[in-house]
């Protein structure tokens, strides 16, 4: 059924990047997972238009996935069953009447943009400190440090490797493959490094086979690399236990900016640490919301 490297093989050829396939990659297998589990189907030319719709509705109702995700989980499938159809793998195509939804505003407003408040990042954390294995305590720690403190986003941490972890006082990390593909070196301040040099010792004592072969900085119980998805599943799991909605990752690179600012950083300063190509971006950050204008208005006498 799964002819996911094909498909892998035709985006490369069609001159997509390397974290577009992978984007594909991973949209492609989770569909291919749910369906085959769920449906028992096999073969992908029985795939309809009624599968389609009930994985999206799944995606928004039982995983709660915000409109946007849906949305770039559709355009992904309208890209594979497409490439199915013209490699004459498929005679219908099931993505034909599947239409992109419409973000409403109030859907933004609450979606994966916000950042989290100082009590909502501290609350978060205290559960992450909670955590009774140590192995992802100490884990789990580092990577929302990174994310928090340091603004990476979650493929970044992801593909981090030891060796692109340098300590000397502060602690500076090499992103070699950022977005676009770009190289870049960010600093951890001394004060935020704890958790990530207590990892680098722990992981630095693993003794399973999958561990010692891995070059990377973060690895799972069970193999050499701890995912995207994988962080974000753990994410899901603090969250829930802290009784907090709708946090993903990228909530943290934003809470990173959003402290920065409220510290009084300028935006310049914030838009370099944040690595935004368009100071635009940046700005969400330093405007202030109704409720700090009100705030405002309010001190005057």
């Amino acid at each position: 059924m799964n002819y996911t490297e094909e498909f892998m093989e035709w985006l490369y050829e069609e001159g997509k990047d390397h974290k577009t396939i992978q984007a594909y990659r991973t949209i492609v297998n989770q569909f291919t997972e749910w369906i085959e589990t769920t449906t028992g189907k096999q073969n992908i030319a029985e795939i309809k238009p009624i599968d389609i719709k009930e994985y999206l509705s799944y995606m928004k109702h039982r995983l709660d996935r915000s409109q946007a995700t849906v949305n770039k989980t559709t355009a992904g499938l309208k890209t594979y069953f497409n490439f199915l159809a013209e490699k004459d793998l498929i005679n219908d195509n099931p993505m034909t009447r599947i239409k992109l939804q419409k973000i409403l505003p109030t859907e933004q407003s609450k979606g994966v943009s916000k950042w989290l408040t100082r009590e909502e990042q501290q609350r978060f954390i205290s559960y992450v400190e909670l955590e009774k294995n140590e192995f992802k305590r100490l884990r789990n720690l580092a990577i929302i440090d990174l994310m928090l403190y340091c603004g990476l986003r979650v493929s970044e941490v992801a593909e981090l490797k030891i060796e692109d972890i340098r300590s000397n006082g502060h602690t500076e990390i090499t992103i070699r493959d950022g977005k676009q593909g770009k190289y870049a070196t960010v600093t951890l301040i001394d004060r935020h490094s704890k958790n990530l040099r207590k990892w680098l010792k722990y992981r630095q004592g693993l003794q399973k086979k999958c561990h010692l072969g891995s070059a990377y900085l973060f690895v799972s119980e069970r193999s050499g690399k701890f995912t995207s998805r994988g962080i974000q599943v753990m994410v899901d799991k603090y969250a829930k236990l802290a009784n907090m909605d709708q946090v993903n990752c990228h909530r943290f690179r934003h809470s990173f900016c959003k402290n920065l600012a409220d510290a009084g950083v300028n935006i310049q300063t914030i838009a370099e640490l944040a690595r935004h190509e368009n100071i635009n971006t940046t700005r969400i950050y330093v405007e202030n919301s109704q409720e700090e204008r009100l705030r405002a208005l309010e001190k005057l006498t």
